[in-house]
């Protein structure tokens, strides 16, 4: 069997269609056919049942699948292995965090690092989706999480807070008191009732939940325009030209930082260089963090 066999097949897998697995291996549609053919050819079974909605496994295909499965771990166990005994301070370092992390607090400490370490290139990926570190997808996740995965080691810092912004005009637009129902939250998340739970322990209870909007650049920019009140992180809000503080209580802890990498990853000088500077740039940054700029 040939490997490259094996990953097109994983991937229709996963994909439930040949399309499907083209566009995530970067090949053509048809390529895709004639290795799971080849792979088929060579084992003397079909291994997918073919439907017009997509590809279904045969019983073989789900015993092969579990082989695969176990042998590409294993695969991935030593590559970890072996880039973990890499102390030279050069290569690439994928890092993984949220956006506003990376634009607030990293972007403009940045060239510290890379003066300190000119053999190392950076690619920080800001996606929101939690890349996972065990398979390789990045050497380094900035996460903040309470519960990190147990595959993972690393560091916790401390916890982010959050609090109530909005602009001034919409404060004084709106009686929160007597006419609750005429002002708005701006939404975050998916919901089934207009006052959800994280609007319950604030002096905003009885102000309907409006829209969702999961960025927080978006929410920002939305309060900015007086739109309505929003709970965001006070790094971002404390700092955002045109919003203030809703509320006179104190910011509220919301998940832990961590600085994580993986077990076979953490002795890699490479690892330690960069997980050491995000350290030192988030400490400095704990007391914006933790929304104590702005009493």
């Amino acid at each position: 069997m040939d490997w490259e066999d094996i990953k097109t097949f994983r991937e229709v897998m996963n994909g439930g269609t040949v399309r499907a697995a083209a566009k995530t291996l970067g090949i053509h549609h048809s390529t895709v056919s004639r290795r799971i053919e080849q792979l088929e050819k060579s084992l003397h079974v079909m291994l997918f049942e073919r439907r017009p909605e997509g590809y279904f496994p045969t019983s073989a295909g789900e015993d092969l699948a579990r082989a695969a499965g176990i042998f590409a771990d294993d695969l991935l166990a030593v590559e970890r292995h072996i880039a973990g005994r890499d102390n030279d301070l050069t290569g690439t370092i994928r890092v993984t965090m949220a956006e506003p992390f990376a634009t607030g607090i990293f972007a403009s400490r940045l060239p510290e690092f890379c003066d300190a370490y000119p053999g190392l290139e950076l690619e920080i990926l800001t996606s929101y989706d939690l890349l996972d570190v065990a398979r390789r997808e990045a050497d380094i996740a900035i996460r903040m999480d309470n519960n990190p995965p147990d595959a993972l080691v690393g560091k916790r810092l401390f916890a982010y807070t959050t609090s109530i912004y909005a602009h001034p005009d919409y404060l004084a637009a709106h009686d929160f008191v007597n006419q609750p129902e005429q002002a708005r939250w701006l939404g975050w998340t998916d919901r089934e009732s207009r006052f959800p739970d994280w609007t319950q322990d604030t002096e905003f209870a009885r102000v309907p939940v409006w829209g969702n909007f999961a960025s927080i650049s978006l929410q920002i920019e939305m309060a900015r325009a007086a739109m309505g009140l929003v709970m965001i992180p006070c790094i971002a809000g404390d700092t955002s030209l045109d919003l203030v503080r809703a509320t006179r209580r104190d910011p509220t802890p919301s998940r832990d930082i961590w600085i994580l990498t993986h077990d076979d990853l953490r002795r890699t000088a490479r690892v330690r260089a960069f997980m050491d500077f995000a350290e030192t740039v988030l400490r400095d940054k704990k007391a914006a963090l933790t929304g104590q700029l702005k009493l």
